[in-house]
């Protein structure tokens, strides 16, 4: 379970959101912060980022982790197996367990969509962790950096609760639902160019940056 309450941490929670080849996972790479030499749990179907170690299952993952755990060392543990709201609920559980308000544990989630249910808010019958993970992680140093090509389809509690929002280029029923939680027109999202995101702060106006330009 998570121990150590540090109220004093900040909210980095990230979400990174632009249609498929406009540069969500480069800008996260490039922006996130995330410590090479932290502690490091990914959600990563499609094997997106580098990892210590890569798991299928869930069983064998949990395994993975508490090794890594137990090790006192950086670490960088991957699932890759299937994408599914019931497993992720479980992933979180697992990255829950290890949260310490003592130091960082970077949460990764690639495709984020996929983990969740309805755009709605999280049940907390169904998806306890899960919601612990956006509402709680802050003050036990958990931090998550999550991609998603369809934020329409992304939980409430995302949207409401990350810290730094990238929105990128969008079609129009993502631009609408990620529009009001960073006050840009959503007709904007649809002409950005690759590399291009709105970056919004908690409690700041949205900017324009071109993070990267493609080759």
């Amino acid at each position: 379970m998570a121990k150590n309450e540090n109220t004093k941490h900040r909210n980095n929670h990230s979400l990174y959101l632009a249609k498929s080849g406009y540069g969500k996972t480069q800008t996260l790479h490039r922006r996130s912060g995330i410590d090479e030499r932290g502690r490091v749990i990914l959600w990563d179907p499609n094997k997106d980022h580098d990892a210590d170690a890569r798991f299928t299952k869930l069983s064998e993952f949990f395994r993975g982790l508490a090794s890594a755990e137990r090790s006192g060392k950086a670490y960088r543990v991957a699932y890759v197996g299937d994408a599914h709201p019931n497993y992720f609920e479980k992933w979180a559980q697992a990255a829950w367990s290890v949260l310490d308000g003592n130091r960082l544990t970077y949460l990764l989630v690639e495709e984020y969509s996929n983990c969740c249910r309805t755009p709605g808010t999280l049940e907390i019958e169904r998806d306890y962790h899960h919601r612990m993970l956006w509402t709680q992680a802050r003050k036990y140093g958990g931090v998550i950096h999550a991609t998603s090509q369809r934020p329409q389809l992304i939980t409430k509690d995302a949207l409401g609760n990350a810290g730094h929002i990238w929105a990128g280029r969008m079609d129009s029923r993502a631009a609408r639902a990620v529009a009001d939680e960073i006050d840009v027109p959503w007709q904007e999202f649809k002409s950005m160019d690759v590399g291009q995101f709105y970056y919004r702060a908690e409690g700041g106006e949205a900017e324009k940056i071109q993070v990267f330009t493609p080759i």
